[in-house]
């Protein structure tokens, strides 16, 4: 195909499928607070039975799979990584029309820092990997550097989980609260966006061990452990799914995927510098426009969950209000 033509296909697909992605989050994230909506328990059905999330979980996974391969192949980084923070822009713009969340200033230059901030973390985060054989893989992860790291990193993601453990046998007026719904939706974020990181990892590895397979005639999976790796890759894969999907039912998508994206992408950096021994190959510079990027983004998330703030602030004032209840028996929401 034509270099020019190629470069169109990719730009097309690209905007798709981060479109379509957002989409599909969105329509997940509709799902759950429409089902949350029903007084009574007994009326709420499980998310695989709602066509509305069935739908939106297609569009997310099709968008991923199919729209990621295309890009990756025709574009080049530059223009990728701004492709990808044009997703997060699709997640504001789509959650003040179809979650129907206020569209004020905040969410202007919040939007504005995530996605200056994701640009900067894509660009200077991608260098290239040399091609390893199926026993210089297992040397690498075997390798107490990453071993350490790799241990330290479940560790931190089961605390977490134990945290929103404890957050669930809060008083029932205290676990209700928006705020307590923020923390433990931005908590699954954190453990989606660190999984599907180390899931990442394990694919590169397995697709290295594929494409070597084929070039070079060399079958790559005569043992168990490559096996063991896909089985690894699928159960991290299908991990962060899940710990998405509960964070989706908790807050926002302008809020909750920036906030995985930023995560994703700072582990996903630890994950190929301690794993392929290449601590040395990030310029200083780089590392600073990474952090710099980090703390945009950060902070455009900060104010995307403030906007959301003051709206369900107006909201619990209205009801204290209306029903004379003394505000101090009201904690001010986030999310």
């Amino acid at each position: 195909m034509d270099p020019s033509a190629a470069l169109a296909m990719g730009v097309i697909v690209g905007l798709a499928s981060t479109c379509v992605q957002s989409v599909g989050l969105t329509l997940q994230r509709k799902s759950h607070m429409l089902e949350d909506e029903k007084i009574d328990e007994s009326d709420r059905r499980p998310p695989f039975k709602r066509r509305r999330w069935q739908i939106g979980m297609l569009l997310f996974l099709v968008a991923n799979i199919i729209g990621s391969t295309i890009q990756i192949v025709a574009l080049p980084l530059p223009l990728l990584s701004t492709l990808q923070a044009s997703g997060l822009v699709f997640n504001s713009i789509l959650a003040s029309l179809l979650l129907k969340e206020p569209w004020t200033w905040r969410t202007v230059y919040g939007t504005v820092l995530v996605a200056a901030g994701a640009v900067l973390i894509s660009y200077f985060s991608a260098m290239p990997e040399p091609s390893h054989t199926l026993q210089q893989l297992l040397v690498l992860l075997a390798k107490p550097s990453f071993l350490v790291w790799f241990i330290l990193s479940l560790v931190f993601v089961a605390a977490v989980l134990v945290m929103t453990f404890c957050l669930r046998y809060l008083p029932g007026h205290r676990r209700e609260t928006a705020r307590i719904s923020l923390v433990n939706g931005m908590a699954f974020g954190l453990v989606s966006g660190v999984l599907s990181a180390h899931a990442l990892l394990l694919a590169k590895s397995a697709v290295e061990l594929v494409v070597r397979s084929l070039t070079h005639k060399e079958n790559q999976f005569k043992t168990f452990e490559p096996w063991l790796l896909l089985l690894a890759f699928l159960f991290l894969s299908l991990s962060q799914l899940y710990y998405l999907h509960l964070g989706l039912k908790l807050i926002s998508t302008s809020v909750l995927y920036p906030f995985v994206f930023c995560i994703y992408n700072i582990v996903a950096i630890l994950d190929g510098l301690i794993y392929f021994q290449q601590m040395d190959r990030l310029p200083p510079l780089s590392a600073g426009l990474i952090a710099l990027g980090t703390v945009l983004l950060l902070a455009g998330v900060l104010a995307l969950s403030w906007r959301l703030q003051d709206d369900d602030e107006d909201g619990e004032h209205h009801i204290v209000n209306k029903a004379e209840i003394p505000q101090t028996l009201i904690a001010p929401g986030m999310g």
